[in-house]
């Protein structure tokens, strides 16, 4: 199973505003969201942890308190690469543009979701050919999320639609998006 993780709550989900890879640790709600899910996740045995380098997806990650599981920090499993869109309140987004799955830059400077796709296909790849029946734990972000999402449910038709709250917890079953 690969359970995925949203980080916990930071300022910027309470603003509604866009994140990226700025640096933004978690606020005390984040936090008690960390320790309560690191609580709902205590009697499952993780095979290896797979968690974004940006510093609430780390905090979160630690938060949960899981000792002695193999972690690796992987580049492709960070948020969105937002860059000059950092701060923007998401009302201002036009989400069939942000979520469009054939762009790989948006709005100028913007990854756009196709390159999340990408990334994403990538290590659920790696995960599903090394770790077949192990248990995984990938702790990232929202737009990440919705990549997982759609790679297990590749007939969704408005991914934007998909939200992932701060440390809820998503389940997939690897082979769910076999033929």
């Amino acid at each position: 199973m690969i359970y995925v993780i949203r980080h916990g709550q930071v300022d910027t989900n309470i603003k509604n505003q866009i994140n990226g890879w700025n640096e933004e640790i978690l606020n005390d709600i984040g936090i008690k969201q960390a320790i309560s899910v690191g609580e709902q996740l205590k009697n499952i045995k993780f095979d290896v942890i797979f968690c974004s380098p940006l510093l609430r997806a780390k905090q979160t990650y630690n938060y949960l308190n899981i000792k002695n599981v193999p972690t690796i920090y992987d580049d492709r499993i960070k948020e969105r690469n937002s860059n000059s869109m950092v701060g923007t309140s998401v009302q201002l987004l036009n989400k069939d543009i942000w979520y469009d799955p054939t762009k790989n830059m948006i709005y100028e400077d913007s990854e756009g979701f196709k390159s999340i796709i990408n990334r994403v296909t990538s290590i659920l790849e790696e995960i599903k050919r090394d770790y077949q029946d192990k248990n995984i734990l990938i702790v990232t972000h929202g737009d990440v999320c919705k990549a997982i999402y759609l790679y297990f449910h590749p007939d969704t038709r408005y991914i934007r639609k998909f939200e992932q709250n701060n440390c809820e917890v998503v389940a997939y079953r690897l082979g769910d998006n076999d033929e």
